[in-house]
């Protein structure tokens, strides 16, 4: 949002939208990039009864859907806008084009982010992307929406928390790229996504929303979602939901891929002015998702349902402070996977099963101090998550527990609450700078460590973890102190350059710490002594450009001390601590060839390596090349995707061998019918070529035993048709 209009809309000061770093837009056609404020166990057979989530029939509003940005007028039917903080500061009229557009339907946040340079998606079906910012992932990365925190409930990785979010509501993804901020939580060495429901620009109606419906080959996949809003000066309600249908889909040499799933998802989101300088927002969501088939797990997803609820208070100039802010949030998963209700997996007549939960509350408090050149935020946050997971046999495949086989997540609970202090100061006009400290307290235990599991009950979780390290089962403390360095310089009008050092603590999830599985087959058993991994990193990026060529380029690097690193002893799946390096590299460039035409093009190669062996899970270099040709009404465009051959692996976490490189080429484009209805479709993998990413579920879970690449879907063409109203 424009700092005026922020100022016009009565919810953000234009110091508020200069606050927290400077973010950038990235938007086809490049466009003056706009500084934005990214802030502010179940015993057996008793596992809750899930509750179906019924649609609303009401479907419309705003499709946040994943056509180029600059298709789509900057009002309540815009394309969902992909963000990049890459500097502290950067003045108003500078530019960068550090990401691609979205240029085809995704309907999974995490395969929504792979459009973004030195990101990638670990695929384990048509659901469950697994977000990588730079060969970092999982409890590396902070997802965070509306404020909230979500954690997935399955041990093997079926729910990130991404893949709740529904994608085709938000207004903005903003990626933080590595450490750069302290305000957003623990944690995040990696990095951090934010995904905001913008306030609703509607039409002097007071209403406005859209309707889009889809379909995609190959796949089958079917899609409605809609949203609406309505409100005034004074306050506003938001409306959305979606539905999808998939069966699975076939790959380049016409085998079929086990992807097939069916999600809905509601919310809303209410907000209302307090005064003229405060205001309050409500977020709602829930998601239903049911009969997913995953290649790349030992099970199936019977069902995965979240529920996220968030409260927001701000106001500004209150008494010494330009600002204050509260937030509370909380979100709860149920999960059941087993290996025979959505596929027979094995010809036994005994199934397994696996029910899971994970409840996620907490809140922040943030305050906001500006004189002069030198502002200050400086808060508190709380946050708890519970995890549980058990695994059950099924000798009827009938849906009654038989035997309590493990305890997976022996009732897990992790407390952190932590205190901030964040300074950004302009040095000169030309020169800015971040410095940003944070003390965090984190407590985890293994609550249910001690209870009977196995044969007989004596598997219990704590006899595992004294078997496999000698170590014992009681509260695990960790403290310590982040921080963040940032400087970015103004070089001429036209280059800045920006540096930023940061040293990170992250602390060990609840499977590093605290699994503990054991079948005929082997063993997958956390770590109680594990120490927090400390990441210590540096990011130099410089970039530029003018109206008709814009580029940037970045090189990082990221020491951990202390990482945690899965292993294979015998049958057995343990952890342990290492030390490990990260390094890498980043371009982009974007070239307005004519007022029709115009090219990008991203880069992107990281290296990953420990004292014993080459890290897990690191994309090769890859290349993505775009071109475009637009008119007032249509517009078509090309999108090359090139990857090196990887032959640095982790046999115990990747699939065994090195991974082909490839090369595939996707079209897009769209046509407006009317004003507001407008015609997208497009072919992916135009040459039904037979591929699949490094970055695969490979060996990643334990329950299932054969290593395989889930390989990405052949040629699929798909369309869609949105209808916009109110504006």
């Amino acid at each position: 949002m424009p700092w005026k209009a922020a100022c016009a809309s009565g919810w953000h000061s234009a110091s508020e939208a200069r606050r927290r770093g400077s973010v950038t837009l990235c938007r086809i056609p490049r466009v003056p990039c706009i500084p934005y404020n990214p802030r502010r166990v179940f015993p057996a057979g008793a596992f809750p009864m899930r509750r179906p989530l019924l649609l609303s029939p009401l479907f419309c509003g705003l499709i946040l859907a994943h056509t180029p940005a600059g298709w789509a007028q900057r009002d309540h039917d815009q394309a969902i806008e992909l963000v990049e903080v890459s500097a502290q500061r950067t003045r108003a009229d500078a530019l960068l084009f550090s990401e691609s557009a979205v240029t085809r339907p995704t309907h999974d946040a995490g395969e929504l982010l792979r459009s973004v340079t030195g990101m990638q998606a670990l695929r384990r079906g048509g659901r469950g992307f697994d977000p990588i910012i730079r060969g970092q992932s999982q409890s590396n990365l902070n997802v965070v929406a509306n404020g909230a925190y979500n954690f997935g409930a399955c041990p093997g990785r079926m729910d990130p928390p991404s893949t709740y979010i529904g994608v085709e509501s938000f207004d903005r993804v903003a990626v933080i790229k590595g450490h750069r901020s302290v305000i957003h939580g623990p944690g995040g060495s990696g990095g951090t996504l934010l995904f905001e429901h913008e306030r609703p620009e509607l039409g002097e109606r007071g209403v406005a929303g859209s309707l889009t419906t889809g379909y995609t080959g190959n796949s089958d996949l079917r899609s409605l979602s809609g949203d609406v809003a309505a409100g005034n000066d004074r306050g506003y309600l938001r409306v959305f939901a979606a539905s999808k249908r998939a069966d699975d889909y076939e790959d380049g040499d016409g085998r079929r891929v086990a992807s097939r799933f069916d999600s809905d998802s509601l919310g809303l989101v209410a907000g209302i002015e307090l005064g003229s300088r405060g205001d309050l927002q409500l977020s709602h969501e829930r998601s239903a998702e049911e009969d997913i088939a995953y290649a790349g797990n030992g099970m199936d997803g019977v069902f995965a349902d979240s529920r996220s609820t968030s409260l927001r208070w701000r106001q500004q100039d209150l008494g010494p402070l330009d600002g204050l802010e509260l937030s509370v949030y909380r979100s709860d998963v149920e999960h059941l996977m087993d290996t025979y209700s959505v596929r027979d997996r094995s010809p036994m007549p005994m199934g397994m099963a696996a029910p899971s939960s994970s409840d996620t509350w907490g809140g922040r408090l943030l305050a906001s101090w500006q004189r002069g050149a030198v502002e200050w935020q400086l808060g508190a946050d709380y946050r708890v998550n519970e995890q549980g997971a058990i695994l059950y046999s099924d000798q009827g495949k009938d849906g009654i527990y038989d035997a309590l086989v493990s305890r997976m997540w022996p009732d897990v609970r992790h407390r952190h609450r932590g205190v901030f202090a964040e300074l950004d100061y302009a040095a000169s006009a030309v020169d800015s700078l971040r410095l940003g400290l944070r003390w965090d307290d984190h407590a985890s235990q293994a609550r249910g460590s001690a209870l009977p599991a196995g044969m007989q009950g004596m598997a219990t979780p704590e006899r595992l973890y004294e078997t496999f390290y000698g170590s014992a089962a009681g509260q695990q403390d960790d403290a310590g102190l982040s921080m963040v360095l940032g400087w970015d310089r103004q070089l001429d009008s036209t280059l800045l350059f920006s540096a930023n050092l940061s040293s990170t603590l992250r602390m060990p999830d609840s499977s590093e710490r605290w699994m503990a599985r054991q079948t005929p087959m082997g063993a997958w058993v956390g770590n109680p002594a594990l120490e927090p991994e400390r990441h210590q990193q540096i990011d130099l990026r410089l970039e530029g450009g003018d109206a008709a060529l814009g580029w940037a380029v970045s090189v990082f690097a990221d020491q951990v001390d202390d990482y945690i690193e899965r292993y294979r002893e015998g049958s057995a799946d343990l952890y342990r601590n290492t030390d490990a390096l990260r390094h890498g590299l980043e371009l982009d460039g974007h070239w307005s060839l004519n007022d029709a035409l115009s090219a990008r093009a991203g880069l992107s190669w990281t290296r990953g390596e420990s004292d014993r062996e080459d890290l897990a899970q690191i994309a090769p270099l890859e290349l993505r090349l775009n071109l475009d040709y637009r008119r007032d009404d249509w517009a078509v465009g090309l999108e090359w995707l090139v990857a090196d051959r990887q032959t640095h692996f982790n046999p115990a976490v990747d699939a065994e061998g090195p991974t082909p490189g490839f090369s595939v080429l996707h079209l897009y484009g769209h046509y407006s019918l009317a004003t507001d209805l407008t015609l997208e479709l497009g072919v992916e993998n135009l040459f039904d070529r037979s591929y699949a990413y490094h970055v695969n579920a490979g060996n990643q879970d334990p329950f299932e035993p054969t290593v395989l690449r889930v390989n990405e879907p052949g040629r699929q063409a798909w369309v869609r048709l949105r209808y916009a109203f109110g504006h």
